[in-house]
């Protein structure tokens, strides 16, 4: 065919709004404008302008880059273009307009029909919309029950995400008129399934693929409380020191499975530093609240060790330890935490000396500043064996068994 009954342009700047139309026409009224595919309406959406030979199409708004514009001819065949009247002259422009009118026609049945008999003007026709000779598309829930055969949908018949919502009437594709394993993922398209589109409960663990739920798909909030968190869901080292809640891990949720794992509250401790370790205080006397509160420039909750030892800590320094008697006979009476002094167990030193000995012997009168401290008789005389009553002391000021001095330090 060499005659031409469309025209279609691209967008290409995106403010272009005037289109050219190059095929002839009866009236401005035939040309009709379609908008990637949507007919659009004269005066609403463009106006349809004359500069002396040539006709242009001004959209009101311009029409995005790479928009499709087409322009095509519906010559109105409602009514014939001049009517003849008995007796009336002919004149040469009725005949041709009259000629033109029923070419056209021609020319635009000739472009829908393709190689068929038969054609349809532009625009709805009930379940179909003709665009063009080739383009015809279903319109909405177009396609009804009646109107398909049991089993006639296979995989085959079903282009790649062509089953949408829209082009499908409601309860229209029934089980029966599926083949077995004829919708496949490709064929689907996306987003094609709502929420409404599942049967409750219908998406079971077995329909959801392995680490198919990542948690960019869960959304935030707790677990529900039936669902156990075993070791093995788990991974290794994921629980930091940020993923936990400050004060979380507590003295009591610790101390119930590792109770003989740490020392209790008040037990003492000997450590080789000169400072106390973390939770420890020197056992040096200070006193301490009974609650939260400052010692040894250690801030805590100390009611726990009031509890145990009072207003005061003990004071060990420089003190050896003895064990509690706690009611046996062995150092009883004593309180728990009390002290002692020094002291030495009740004794006495025996010594003797010969008392055959001459009265005179080689000794010499020491005078009085011996005192007499034994007397003896032989043979009628006596015998004194004296010692001397200043005699001078020997040793340190205190008694005391070899020893490591450390530091004495006691938990809150």
């Amino acid at each position: 065919m060499t005659y031409s009954t469309e025209v279609s342009h691209t967008q290409t700047s995106g403010s272009n709004r005037d289109f050219s139309v190059t095929f002839p026409f009866l009236a401005v009224t035939d040309i009709k404008v379609q908008l990637n595919g949507v007919t659009k309406t004269v005066t609403n959406d463009y106006t349809i302008v004359q500069a002396g030979a040539n006709t242009v199409v001004n959209f009101n708004t311009a029409p995005n880059t790479n928009d499709i514009i087409r322009i095509f001819r519906d010559t109105d065949i409602d009514a014939i273009e001049a009517t003849y009247a008995a007796g009336s002259s002919i004149r040469a422009k009725d005949l041709n307009d009259n000629n033109t009118q029923l070419l056209y026609a021609a020319q635009e049945f000739g472009t829908l029909k393709e190689d068929t008999s038969v054609s349809f003007t532009l625009g709805s026709k009930g379940d179909v919309t003709v665009n063009s000779s080739t383009d015809w598309s279903l319109n909405t829930n177009s396609v009804e029950l009646d109107n398909m055969a049991d089993v006639s949908v296979g995989t085959a018949e079903l282009v790649n995400s062509s089953v949408t919502n829209p082009k499908v009437a409601d309860n229209a594709i029934q089980t029966s008129y599926i083949q077995d394993n004829a919708i496949i993922n490709s064929k689907m398209a996306d987003n094609s399934v709502g929420t409404a589109d599942i049967i409750d409960s219908n998406v079971t663990t077995a329909k959801i693929a392995d680490n198919a739920v990542t948690m960019a798909k869960l959304n935030s909030g707790t677990l529900p409380s039936d669902i156990v968190v075993n070791d093995d869901n788990i991974a290794a080292n994921s629980v930091n020191t940020s993923e936990l809640v400050n004060a979380a891990v507590t003295r009591a949720i610790l101390e119930t499975d590792l109770q003989y794992a740490f020392n209790p509250i008040g037990t003492v401790i000997w450590f080789a530093g000169s400072s106390a370790p973390t939770g420890y205080l020197k056992a040096n006397g200070d006193a301490i609240t009974n609650g939260s509160g400052t010692t040894q420039n250690i801030s805590a909750d100390f009611s726990a060790l009031y509890a145990i030892v009072g207003a005061n800590l003990p004071d060990l320094r420089g003190e050896f330890i003895r064990g509690w008697a706690d009611d046996r006979s062995v150092d009883s009476g004593r309180a728990i935490r009390s002290t002692q002094s020094d002291e030495f167990k009740n004794h006495q030193h025996l010594f003797g000396g010969d008392d055959n000995l001459g009265a005179a012997g080689g000794y010499t009168n020491v005078g009085s500043s011996y005192a007499y401290d034994m007397v003896s008789s032989s043979n009628g005389n006596s015998r004194h064996y004296r010692t001397k009553d200043n005699n001078t002391n020997y040793g340190g000021n205190e008694t005391r068994p070899r020893n490591v001095a450390l530091l004495a330090c006691i938990k809150y």
